[in-house]
């Protein structure tokens, strides 16, 4: 049976729980679970943490619907279970010494934060809130989603830090004007936080390594050198996103928690995230390709198969790739196949088809609803494991 224990966020409080509060401690001691209630000055309840190991719920009861009333409530909220990220490294023979920040996982010590932070790493330290240090090992990285685990052997606890797993929030579920919240570590200044709104969903954002990460959180809450790796996180006190990037004033990028879930997991489980894969290089139908091939409107609306990998989950399942061709001194393509519709939903870009796949496993089937030679085609194609 676990113990109970009750957290105060100020130094002073009533001395008697408020009634609530001895119900959910009733309720964890009939269950054999801990929970920790958050009281404030005034003595009212406003989440419960539960934390339960035999059926790894972890996380937060949200009562109220908020973490807290202000922004300074929910800080002190999740603060604990933030921490700054240190590494040494050598890279082409120079030696570099970089940082980041992550957040706790969960209770067996793991870490988020982004593949980036920890890239060429030779070492790894984390720092708590409360000012300790401990080594930690990379667990699992993966640069298609620019997310990293790693494990400390413990969580340090006492009664200056009190750090627990951040719950993760559906970030299918996140809408434009949100108000979120960042903390990180800035310009190696721990502990900083910045808020803003979540300025718009299902970003597409272009990677250095080919591919693209889909459905990225866009936010105007500032994001400096060394947010990556936090958390962002909305008011009920949950992360919707892992900070990534910032690519100019009010413009700040987040891997959506989905993702950073999903690719932990497998992490964790197996060491590493496989991704799904079709096998296509596409654009959008060009308005010259759309006149040339005198195409449709659905048809001139959808997405050209460019190129189709040798050997790929495209090519078994026989589409075509486009042809090259020169109009007016440019380079057109067109009769290739032309996608307009994913297992029964309508695509307008490749980031639609992008996002879809992002969502499935490799084994997985989809339907392909596609345009050739005027004539509308429908292929089931078995997902393969990105190269």
């Amino acid at each position: 049976m676990m113990q109970f224990s009750t957290s105060l966020l100020e130094e002073e409080r009533g001395s008697t729980l408020p009634l609530i509060a001895i119900l959910f401690l009733l309720i964890g001691f009939v269950l054999g679970i801990s929970l920790t209630t958050v009281l404030y000055d005034d003595g009212s309840l406003e989440i419960t943490q539960i934390n339960d190991p035999e059926s790894g719920v972890t996380g937060i009861i949200n009562i109220n619907g908020t973490a807290g009333e202000t922004y300074e409530e929910l800080y002190k909220l999740v603060f604990d279970s933030v921490v700054s990220i240190r590494t040494e490294g050598e890279i082409d023979g120079d030696q570099f010494r970089s940082g980041g920040s992550g957040f706790l996982y969960d209770a067996e010590g793991h870490i988020i934060t982004n593949q980036h932070v920890v890239e060429s790493a030779d070492s790894v330290e984390v720092y708590f809130s409360n000012g300790v240090a401990m080594d930690a090992e990379i667990t699992g990285t993966d640069v298609y989603s620019d997310i990293a685990v790693l494990k400390v052997d413990e969580v340090p606890c006492d009664e200056n830090c009190q750090p627990y797993p951040l719950p993760m929030a559906n970030s299918s579920r996140i809408n434009p004007a949100q108000m979120v919240m960042a903390i990180g570590t800035p310009f190696g200044l721990e502990g900083s936080v910045t808020h803003g709104i979540v300025s718009a969903t299902g970003r597409t954002m272009p990677t250095t390594n080919g591919f693209s990460i889909p459905n990225v959180i866009q936010t105007d809450a500032p994001l400096n050198p060394g947010n990556s790796g936090g958390p962002l996180i909305d008011l009920s006190g949950e992360v919707i996103g892992v900070n990534r990037a910032r690519s100019g004033d009010n413009l700040g990028f987040a891997i959506p928690s989905n993702k950073a879930r999903m690719v932990a997991d497998a992490i964790i489980e197996k060491g590493e995230y496989e991704h799904s894969w079709i096998g296509i290089q596409m654009l959008p139908v060009s308005p010259k390709a759309a006149d040339f091939m005198d195409l449709n409107d659905e048809a001139a609306r959808g997405v050209m198969v460019v190129a189709v990998v040798e050997d790929g989950p495209a090519e078994d399942a026989g589409l075509k790739s486009a042809e090259e061709v020169r109009i007016n001194d440019k380079i057109i393509f067109i009769n290739g196949d032309i996608i307009v519709g994913v297992d029964g939903v309508e695509v307008f870009n490749s980031d639609q088809i992008i996002a879809h796949i992002s969502e499935k496993q490799p084994g997985d089937k989809i339907e392909l609803e596609y345009y050739r030679n005027g004539e509308k085609l429908t292929t089931q194609l078995e997902l393969g494991v990105r190269p």
